[in-house]
């Protein structure tokens, strides 16, 4: 009479199958971790994307809203008394280029720097896809007289255009029209305009800044602020 055997652990065959279904549920498992950190690499480059063009809009607002329509101060003594004695108003200290800008400002009380500031924002002629700023004193006394280093404040720039709105009755039209220079010495624009496109193709819309003075500065004006020994950051 044959005894049966009574095996009691896995044949070959359930611990192939049981192999294979391991082997699924790592794939599986490994699938969803590299998804999830797509999308968390993902939601962090969105995130800081936002943030970064929030950083530039905010440098920009906080700064052209705060315009000084301050004079060129002029490095020639002789010469900046010989345009003060004429009848024609003071050479303003702002600038504005197609792709670039300079405005007198305050910077916050916080700041280390103290006084008014001379900006100037422009494209790294060395490398065209970045936007650096200068500071420099309006003034130059023994604590100030040091310039700042370029700070890059935007990098991967495809196109940068800055444009410039006066008033409207400047025109023929009496509409008022964008600008790509701003030539007019003796006053401010009433608003600036600055279009940037990224490399990477994401959208940015035009940022449109007034320029918050109650009105133009009048010669005798600027005259006086020239003739002040000192101005604080008021």
């Amino acid at each position: 009479m044959l005894k049966r055997w009574n095996a009691n652990g896995f044949t070959l065959i359930e611990m192939l199958i049981a192999i294979s279904l391991l082997g699924i549920m790592v794939v599986l498992l490994f699938a969803s971790l590299r998804i999830a950190a797509e999308s968390w690499n993902s939601g962090e480059a969105k995130i800081s994307e936002v943030n970064k063009k929030a950083v530039v809009y905010q440098f920009f607002k906080r700064h052209l809203s705060n315009v000084k329509p301050l004079p060129e101060i002029q490095d020639n003594p002789t010469l900046q008394s010989q345009e003060q004695d004429t009848q024609e108003p003071p050479k303003l200290a702002f600038q504005g280029l197609p792709q670039s800008i300079r405005f007198v400002s305050a910077l916050s009380a916080a700041s280390a720097r103290k006084g008014l500031q001379i900006f100037q924002v422009e494209l790294d002629p060395r490398q065209p896809s970045i936007l650096k700023v200068r500071l420099s004193p309006y003034r130059q006394t023994e604590n100030n007289s040091a310039d700042q280093d370029p700070v890059v404040l935007l990098e991967r720039i495809k196109n940068f255009k800055i444009s410039y709105l006066g008033s409207a009755i400047d025109t023929n039209d009496g509409t008022g029209s964008w600008l790509d220079n701003w030539q007019d010495a003796a006053q401010l624009p009433k608003l600036v305009k600055i279009g940037i496109t990224l490399e990477d193709g994401s959208f940015w819309p035009d940022m449109i800044f007034p320029l918050k003075i109650s009105g133009q500065t009048s010669a005798d004006a600027l005259a006086g602020e020239q003739n002040l020994p000192s101005i604080d950051n008021n």
